[in-house]
């Protein structure tokens, strides 16, 4: 339900690298030419595997926002299973085994770094099966020799589908976890001790050799981390010492309470509270009060029931609120992503001209095609880039590029000419222009007026 259902469908696609991997996956269904183009160069992309995915879900279901963010739905899910028979294969325990698939779930974090269409979810989900396979070779089939060493090495060749070459050092610093753990001949160290490498390794991976760590950081770790929480859980469950417990839970409480506070109070006073982001929607405008009215509810919920059952000896069902706590808080998320979607988006930009778009008009972005990236995508016909002003004005430039194009030299012909820009620096054109859609700090302005009047 948190991945399958609402938030297939909203916010839309923000502009973004994410989004090219939607127009990409889109030219390629209508040409049936997977050296797709777009904005007529060749498509640099480190991967082919999301739009592969993409475009079947498109050929299944129609070209479509939810359609193109099925695949990374169903990633999820899927990591959630393989985290799920990993734990009890691991461990022997289906309590184990269910609360890593929920941490895996309910963790904001997974949630965060699956909102854009990248191929994040799928090197996750690849490394967690092929962890799971090389776990099963080395560790319980106990391969030696070459037949190891060569089985190690087709994992490592294996990360090429869905990361660059530094990702093999994942499979190849968990098989030398394996190999150091059965060396030991220690059974405490042969499940924990390869798990904790992997976790490491994949925060190095993340932290230090990612030029955008951010997403990767939240989700690389976690299956790991989850399998280690979910044996921890499920080992101290039915022994808990109860002292220690009701102590933890009622610190818990604690700090839920006051945290639920603190998001009360921003939500009715947070105007005030943060005049310095008064440009902000976040904090500022009245819808924005509901994402941190469900995120204190969520908090003080789950935090309250989880002291009170705690008191009961009802360990798995205190955990399990904790676990719906943080499924409140992703749809507080989910909300509060919802309510900026004017200015991650231009989708409300494209709605507003597709009516009056005619198959000879000229549509142009001005800047970088990724910066609005969702315009063309919902748009669904030809854009091209402004050419810079230097280049446009110099009469010994040379013709410009493909998919570029001197919007001074098509402003005052006849073909009706849209221009996307920023509402703060728009670009200045030699007519007279007017603007016929704004939203989010963006605008589309036009050398001809809209036919129905609509001004802004």
């Amino acid at each position: 339900m948190l991945y399958g259902s609402y938030a297939l469908h909203r916010p839309p696609l923000p502009d973004g690298p994410g989004t090219l991997h939607a127009d990409i996956a889109r030219e390629v269904v209508a040409t049936r030419n997977w050296a797709a183009l777009v904005n007529g160069r060749p498509a640099e992309m480190p991967s082919r595997v999301l739009e592969a995915k993409i475009a079947v879900s498109f050929r299944l279901f129609g070209v479509a926002d939810w359609s193109a963010r099925l695949p990374i739905a169903l990633s999820v899910l899927a990591l959630a299973v393989v985290v799920f028979f990993f734990a009890r294969r691991l461990f022997g325990w289906n309590s184990a085994a269910l609360y890593a698939a929920l941490l895996v779930l309910t963790w904001p974090g997974t949630f965060l770094a699956t909102r854009d269409l990248s191929s994040l979810p799928l090197f996750v989900l690849e490394t967690t099966i092929i962890i799971f396979i090389l776990w099963h070779l080395l560790i319980v089939r106990r391969l030696k020799g070459g037949i190891a060493t060569a089985v190690t090495a087709a994992a490592c060749v294996l990360m090429l589908l869905t990361a660059a070459w530094p990702a093999m050092a994942l499979p190849l610093a968990f098989a030398v976890a394996c190999w150091d753990a059965r060396r030991r001949h220690n059974p405490a160290r042969l499940n924990q001790w390869p798990l904790m490498v992997w976790a490491i390794s994949a925060f190095f991976f993340a932290g230090i050799l990612e030029a955008r760590p951010n997403p990767l950081l939240w989700l690389s770790p976690l299956p790991p981390l989850a399998l280690l929480l979910g044996e921890w859980l499920a080992r101290n469950e039915p022994f808990a010492i109860r002292p220690l417990g009701r102590r933890i839970a009622k610190y818990v409480f604690a700090v839920g309470l006051v945290v639920g506070a603190i998001a009360i109070l921003f939500a009715i006073f947070g105007q005030m509270l943060f005049r310095f982001f008064h440009s902000s929607v976040v904090v500022t405008a009245g819808l924005s009060r509901i994402p941190l009215l469900i995120f204190a509810a969520a908090v003080i919920a789950g935090v309250t029931a989880n002291l009170i059952f705690r008191l009961r000896n009802r360990h798995r069902l205190a955990n399990c609120f904790i676990a719906g706590m943080l499924a409140g808080i992703i749809v507080s998320i989910q909300a509060g992503m919802v309510i900026a979607s004017p200015y991650a988006s231009s989708q409300i930009l494209a709605d507003a001209i597709h009516s009056e778009l005619g198959p000879d008009d000229i549509v142009v972005i001005d800047g970088a095609y990724s910066s609005a990236s969702s315009f063309a995508f919902y748009l669904d016909h030809p854009v091209l880039l402004a050419l810079p002003k230097m280049a446009s004005s110099s009469q010994l430039a040379p013709a410009p590029p493909s998919g570029m194009i001197a919007v001074d030299s098509v402003w005052n012909q006849t073909n009706r000419v849209y221009l996307w820009t920023s509402s703060d620096h728009p670009l200045s054109v030699p007519g007279q222009s007017y603007v016929v859609a704004a939203s989010g700090g963006k605008e589309v302005l036009s050398n001809q007026p809209n036919s129905a009047g609509a001004a802004f």
